[in-house]
């Protein structure tokens, strides 16, 4: 274990060795936890910065998938076109990411860069090939239920 001597107000440390002693810990041990602790929130925070896309990117992947759906008249024209644009979506949890072609990193959810699953699936009538949810679809698909045709007073009663 490394050692480490730091500075500090003396007055604040006999505070921080009293609250220390009312826990029945060492000072030593405190310090790592909130050593350990900073560590795991600054690596939690690098994280998650580094999952935020790039809005320039996504601006680009917004303009490419726009243009594919001009020409998209189904899923499998939907993949052709986003192909020459080095793109293609894939099925992933309740709906799809679009990938680079070439090396497969996903870049973003679909509803990120243009209509979310569900849309896609009313336009062209049917669930992205292969999706691992087709439940998703076939409800999407469902036409809405009729309004139930209630008469009558507020109580229920008929006049």
């Amino acid at each position: 274990m490394a050692e480490t001597l730091f500075h500090c107000d003396d007055a604040l440390w006999q505070r921080f060795v009293a609250l220390c002693r009312d826990r029945d810990e060492t000072p030593g041990a405190v310090l790592r936890d909130l050593v350990r602790l900073e560590v795991k929130r600054n690596a939690a925070r690098k994280a998650k910065s580094d999952e935020v896309i790039d809005e320039r990117l996504l601006v680009r992947l917004r303009l490419l998938v726009a243009e594919a759906l001009a020409e998209a008249e189904s899923w499998s024209t939907l993949q052709a076109a986003l192909r020459l644009r080095g793109l293609r979506f894939v099925a992933s949890g309740g709906g799809l990411v679009l990938t680079d072609l070439a090396t497969g990193k996903p870049l973003a959810k679909s509803s990120d860069v243009g209509p979310a699953y569900l849309a896609l699936v009313r336009r062209f009538g049917a669930g992205f090939p292969g999706h691992p949810r087709p439940g998703l679809a076939a409800q999407a698909l469902r036409p809405p239920a009729p309004p139930s045709d209630v008469r009558g007073s507020a109580g229920g009663q008929a006049r």
